[in-house]
């Protein structure tokens, strides 16, 4: 076979041995003579020496099979919180996992950087825990005296204010643009409403979406946005989930 064989648009509408169309992890490389599997998240591999064979040998691998299987079976499924629970919170963070690892590997900061990232990491703990913003009040004194040695304690500064603001208007965007991408990556996805009355006596409409996540491999719900209604009939709900 001539070694610059290139990557077929053709081969989107196969099926591999089980009848699963190949199109919903296959996509083309970033050069004409490679492939990319995007539920094994890997790189550039080669086609231009065997072709669809060489598709054909990662579909087989241990590793693409099992993650095939999740997907057809949808085996795991990450639900939303209960209605007690605050949904602009838990389930907006639950997008993504802070993992210790990729900040050991952040560059070199500045000092000002070291006390927003600080602040930062408590946001993102508050949200996940589901503390009070008002237990926040105080956190500051607590690092302090816990380690006086320490400059970033001495000037970190979390009150219910800020930390509502950093939550709403600073991290809460990042994960709503990161939700947005992996819904455009998804040919399908459900819209799920939950409609009430919200402990400030007015109806609020909170939208959520069901989708399968190429990231996690498994289908998650994620929470979109909530929608606060003076009324709630049938026309006032479809406009406002239409738009």
């Amino acid at each position: 076979m001539p070694k610059d064989t290139k990557f077929n648009k053709a081969w989107l509408q196969r099926t591999d041995d089980e009848g699963n169309q190949v199109c919903q992890w296959l996509k083309q490389g970033t050069t004409d003579t490679t492939f990319q599997c995007v539920l094994c998240k890997t790189g550039d591999r080669e086609c231009a020496n065997q072709g669809w064979s060489a598709i054909y040998q990662h579909m087989k691998t241990k590793n693409h099979v099992e993650k095939i299987k999740a997907l057809k079976n949808n085996l795991k499924f990450v639900t939303q919180s209960p209605k007690s629970q605050p949904l602009s919170t838990n389930d907006i963070l639950e997008t993504s996992s802070l993992r210790l690892d990729d900040v050991r590997k952040s560059p070199m900061l500045n000092f000002d950087q070291q006390i927003t990232k600080a602040e930062t990491l408590w946001a993102l703990n508050v949200a996940r825990r589901g503390f009070s913003y008002n237990s926040c009040d105080s956190i500051g004194d607590i690092f302090r005296s816990m380690f006086p040695d320490s400059k970033i304690a001495e000037q970190f500064n979390m009150q219910s204010k800020k930390i509502s603001y950093v939550i709403s208007h600073g991290i809460g965007p990042y994960f709503h643009r990161d939700l947005i991408k992996q819904l455009k990556r998804c040919e399908k996805f459900v819209l799920c409403i939950d409609e009430q009355t919200n402990v400030q006596n007015k109806k609020q409409l909170d939208l959520l979406v069901k989708f399968w996540s190429y990231d996690e491999g498994l289908v998650v719900t994620r929470y979109y946005k909530s929608i606060l209604l003076g009324h709630a009939q049938a026309n006032v709900l479809q406009d406002a989930i239409i738009n």
